[in-house]
């Protein structure tokens, strides 16, 4: 077996921060060559990814991320405690959208950003939609905007789109559209 495939072995675990969101861990590990080292890790729950579609058109929200300082045009995605990925999509397509789907398909998963967190994202595809009034978190300010899958696909080669979440939702979507 080579070292890239040998399990770290986990020597002891301390919690640093705890919020509603995440927390933050600093993990002693042991690696394939014998060292020990500190690992820092944000422990999340997963999130869930909400692709609104009606025939060629898709609705997307626009809102300012703060960690970035820059508006992000982006699918409709969040988190909600205590709840599976899939209820987590119906909840945050009717928050930040109002919309409902009577169907909802599970096209994939992925690891965020596995160098430094545990977070899965999963990508959702809403069909045969009804539309109501978005019920958004406090402190959600979100607007929402309806373009074609061809014009998502414009606006990600563009630069315009720079969310990786929406840009690897976007991938499934066009290989699911593919078939």
């Amino acid at each position: 077996m080579s070292q890239a495939t040998v399990p770290w072995k986990t020597i002891s675990k301390k919690q640093l921060l705890h919020t509603k969101y995440i927390d933050v861990w600093e993990d002693i590990v042991e690696k394939p060559d014998g060292k020990h080292t500190s690992y820092f890790v944000v422990r999340k729950e997963p999130f869930s990814i909400v692709i609104p579609l009606v025939g060629t058109d898709i609705y997307m929200v626009r809102q300012y991320r703060y960690a970035v300082s820059s508006v992000s045009l982006e699918f409709p995605m969040g988190y909600v405690a205590g709840k599976n990925p899939r209820e987590i999509a119906e909840i945050e397509l009717k928050e930040e959208t109002g919309i409902t789907a009577k169907s909802l398909k599970e096209l994939s998963k992925f690891w965020l950003a596995k160098g430094f967190t545990n977070e899965v994202g999963y990508i959702y595809l809403a069909e045969d939609l009804t539309f109501g009034t978005p019920q958004p978190e406090e402190g959600e300010f979100i607007d929402i905007e309806k373009y074609s899958v061809a014009e998502i696909g414009q606006k990600i080669m563009s630069g315009e789109i720079i969310d990786g979440s929406t840009i690897v939702a976007y991938h499934f979507l066009e290989k699911y559209l593919q078939k």
